[in-house]
């Protein structure tokens, strides 16, 4: 299956996901992703794609990039990306692909998925409602990584992990001061946090769906206090960076973020030293 993203075509094997990667095809998906990309990653620059999925970013941002690393720790995602890969012989030696799932610290962890691996809802934060849970793996911080692969040099990171960034971003001030502080874009999943404090706290599946009915139609948050402090964490060693941006471009101040803890539940952000004009 060929596809074309702002005149850049590459081929992919869609396996499970053809729906999503017709819908892809159709460029109208992630607009913004695509808009901070050709911003952020410089020419001949080297890009850390963690939660690469089945590597439309990784192959798109070949584009500019001189290496890509794509990590993913899906099985079934990593064979898709692997494939993927290979199916594009003028990018296969700019992109290393690794099956690993970055966390906090190094530890064993269950990678669970609401329904089945190579969707988009794998994660490391393990769910109740979650009903994929047969993979153990051991997850490696990020300074890890680094270290072991030899990397001196990361332009732009983007992290898209359903939730781990929470267990990620509290730590990772040593590897972004390794690597220079490259731009960094997070998505947010706040609906993994909270129903990862679900799993922790309440046994019973179907209490949690019964809580989390109730907090989708009252606003209510019942596990708000433990919800704020985990997101107090992950600004400790980010508000080294001069600008922060949310996707469309709007400079976010630091006390904004301080302020209300829940800014991110609507809002991914970049963290760079570069000015944006978009």
């Amino acid at each position: 299956m060929n596809i074309t993203l702002r005149n850049y075509s590459f081929e992919i094997d869609p396996g499970q996901n053809k729906l999503m990667w017709e819908h892809i095809n159709k460029e109208n998906w992630e607009v913004h992703s695509f808009d901070i990309f050709d911003f952020f990653v410089p020419k001949n620059g080297v890009v850390l794609d963690i939660g690469a999925w089945s590597g439309v970013l990784s192959l798109y941002t070949t584009r500019k990039a001189k290496k890509v690393y794509a990590l993913d720790p899906d099985p079934v995602c990593f064979k898709e990306l692997q494939k993927n890969i290979a199916l594009n012989p003028t990018m296969k030696n700019k992109i290393s692909a690794h099956p690993i799932a970055i966390s906090g610290v190094k530890e064993i962890a269950t990678l669970s998925a609401r329904l089945s691996y190579g969707g988009s809802s794998s994660s490391i934060m393990n769910r109740k409602r979650d009903t994929e849970n047969s993979l153990q793996l051991t997850t490696v911080p990020l300074l890890n990584f680094i270290e072991q692969e030899r990397i001196t040099q990361i332009d732009f990171i983007k992290m898209d992990v359903e939730g781990a960034e929470f267990s990620i971003l509290p730590t990772i001030g040593s590897a972004l001061k390794k690597i220079n502080y490259p731009t960094l874009y997070v998505s947010f999943h706040y609906g993994f946090l909270n129903e990862h404090i679900y799993h922790q706290y309440v046994s019973s599946r179907f209490l949690t769906k019964v809580f989390l009915k109730i907090e989708k139609i009252t606003g209510l948050s019942f596990f708000k206090k433990k919800i704020e402090n985990n997101i107090k964490k992950i600004y400790n060693d980010l508000f080294v960076y001069k600008y922060i941006y949310t996707t469309k471009g709007k400079l976010v101040s630091k006390n904004i973020l301080k302020q209300q803890l829940r800014f991110i539940k609507q809002n991914d952000l970049i963290f760079t030293n570069t000015a944006w004009n978009s």
